[in-house]
């Protein structure tokens, strides 16, 4: 009973970022849900992007002025440290126009995946959860078929 019950425990990092910057200005959060955002995708004619998320059952995203971590005595590097003890495993890094994007896997099995992606800009901080599975090899072939380029990803 306690191995079902553990398969069914949520990771509390976006909840902590999300409590520690509640009442701060411009904080931005909001969830979705996997089913609304395929259905957005459909309606955009992103046939294929809706297909990498097919597995997907939520989406959250918050943003967060960088200048609020100051205030608050935090840090983005301290933040990767409660990914870590959330048992996120690094799966990759990379710059996107000056951006640093970390791409982080909490692995549950049976497609309750949690996938963590922070994004560090200038003046501010993004976090995206997506609750679900991806199917990162259809997410690269859409990647090279658009850009000509690849997305590269292994755990660390």
């Amino acid at each position: 009973m306690l191995l079902s019950a553990t398969s069914f425990a949520q990771s509390d990092s976006f909840q902590t970022l999300k409590d520690k910057f509640s009442g701060t200005g411009e904080v931005y959060h909001f969830s979705v849900s996997g089913w609304l955002c395929r259905a957005a995708l459909s309606l955009a004619g992103e046939y294929e992007f809706k297909d990498v998320i097919e597995d997907v059952n939520s989406i959250r995203i918050i943003t967060i002025p960088k200048h609020n971590f100051q205030v608050r005595d935090l840090s983005v590097k301290g933040f990767r440290k409660v990914l870590e003890n959330d048992q996120f495993q690094a799966l990759a890094t990379f710059k996107d126009h000056g951006d640093n994007v970390d791409v982080y896997l909490q692995e549950n099995g049976n497609k309750r995946n949690r996938y963590f992606v922070l994004i560090e800009e200038p003046s501010e901080v993004t976090a995206v959860e997506i609750k679900g599975s991806i199917d990162l090899n259809k997410l690269n072939k859409l990647a090279s078929k658009e850009e000509g380029t690849s997305i590269s990803y292994q755990l660390r």
